[in-house]
């Protein structure tokens, strides 16, 4: 969840000296060979991020595409730059818009899956309106997109075409705003203005949205992301822009949809780029098991925060408790599980897990991954459980195979609230109700 992290640090694994341990000679060359490995598959989505990003440049198309047949020739399918839903997609019922508006009780967005990482859909902006891949995120509640604006250094930013850039010059629904946003971590950096205009869904549009049209996006993380921008869920208390509505909130106020409630449904299969869809304004309880359906209370009516009756690891018929009575936000962000360092230390030892310092993230063994442990989550008394064969990532990038557990240690070393991302939504059936202040949970039915 970026909008809340600093710097990531580096993590060392504990000294063990007993023979039982991970510290023995053979195990410690498995471990550097993992890291290894996991380290080269980064550096060469690097290679090929830069090698795309020179093709569309300079003009070497024909000889950069004989140089990557020859060095990426994996089994992953990148797919940098391919539309999924097109323009024409995501406004086939724009001429009857207003004939039938009062139709619509709800918008649902499909949502795709990259490097099993990223969640994002498609919407449309502006007057004509123009295809942005946005990550519609419930750690956010505002806005952004990358802006035509940037200048020649900006590589994140898009000058490169490595993201679609909104240009307010070519809409005819663009309102100025101007406010001056500088929004800076040690995790990252957004610069920008502020604008409004239309954005466009597939049967409604929501009109004179504001939202920080970008000048500066810092390459750490937007380098690597695949949408373009995000469009934020999170309550507007959370907002950092006064006087800023909400793009939900907007949807409400302009009468655009029945509830006021939306919804995730993710999808697990591994041979489909659908990860599932959003439901915006309802729900979808036909891929939910009626038994198992949960009310959490939100405890903090800034991001959907819960409180979670305990948290625990099963291990070859053990039980290790890692929290009690402890806060958790839905992030639906990424595919990571971010917690206080010391319990993300004890879930990765129990996984068997070697830190890789150049990426900030733990790698596990690939033979293995399916037999892991199991995590179970306490909510209201109910059991949400998550298996390895699920939550653990998988890379695979020409002969190289990297697997990746989601556990990541918060920056924040004080911080104790856990954040629980795809891996863990990915199972699960999830209402976020605004009326009633509640996230709704229940295993998602397959």
């Amino acid at each position: 969840m970026i909008s809340r992290r600093d710097s990531q640090k580096t993590h060392t694994r504990e000294s063990h000296t007993s023979s039982s341990d991970i510290g023995e000679t053979g195990d410690r060359r498995v471990s550097s060979l993992r890291t290894i490995e996991a380290t080269a598959l980064y550096l060469k989505v690097v290679l090929k991020n830069l090698i795309v990003l020179i093709m569309k440049n300079f003009c070497l198309t024909g000889l950069l595409l004989a140089m990557l047949a020859g060095i990426v020739a994996g089994r992953i399918e990148f797919d940098l730059y391919r539309e999924e839903p097109t323009l024409e997609t995501i406004s086939r019922s724009k001429r009857s818009l207003h004939e039938h508006k009062a139709a619509w009780k709800n918008e649902s967005v499909v949502l795709y899956k990259f490097m099993n990482g990223e969640y994002y859909g498609t919407i449309g902006v502006g007057s004509p309106s123009k295809p942005f891949k946005v990550i519609f995120d419930t750690t956010w509640a505002d806005s952004w997109l990358p802006s035509s604006h940037c200048g020649w250094t900006e590589i994140a930013c898009s000058r490169y075409q490595l993201h679609n850039q909104y240009d307010s010059s070519k809409s005819s629904s663009y309102f100025p705003n101007g406010e001056f946003i500088n929004l800076t971590s040690s995790e990252l950096s957004l610069v920008g203005i502020l604008s409004t205009d239309t954005f466009h869904l597939a049967h409604v549009k929501v009109v004179n949205q504001t939202f920080l049209e970008a000048t500066h996006m810092s390459l750490n993380p937007f380098l690597q992301y695949k949408a373009d921008g995000i469009v934020g869920l999170a309550y507007q208390e959370q907002s950092g822009w006064k006087g800023v509505t909400p793009f939900f909130y907007n949807m409400i106020r302009q009468n655009l949809v029945q509830e006021h409630v939306f919804t995730f449904y993710m999808n697990r299969d591994e041979t489909t780029p659908k990860a599932g869809k959003v439901i915006l304004g309802g729900r979808q309880r036909s891929h939910m098991k009626e038994d198992t359906l949960t009310v959490l209370n939100v405890v903090e009516k800034k991001f959907w925060m819960i409180q979670m009756d305990s948290m625990f690891a099963e291990k070859n018929k053990t039980n290790y408790p890692i929290c009690e009575k402890c806060r958790a936000i839905f992030d639906s962000s990424s595919n990571t599980i971010v917690g206080p360092p010391n319990d993300i230390l004890k879930l990765n030892y129990m996984l068997n897990a070697v830190y890789v310092p150049g990426i900030n993230r733990y790698t596990v063994n690939c033979r293995n991954y399916a037999k892991l442990p199991k995590i179970h989550f306490i909510l209201k008394g109910n059991d949400f459980v998550i298996q390895s064969k699920y939550y653990v990532q998988r890379l695979t990038l020409e002969n190289i195979e990297a697997c990746f557990s989601p556990f990541v240690p918060n920056a924040n070393a004080t911080e104790q609230t856990w954040e629980l991302g795809g891996a863990f939504m990915m199972e699960f059936y999830t209402e976020f109700d605004f009326d009633n202040n509640v996230v709704n949970i229940a295993e998602t039915i397959f």
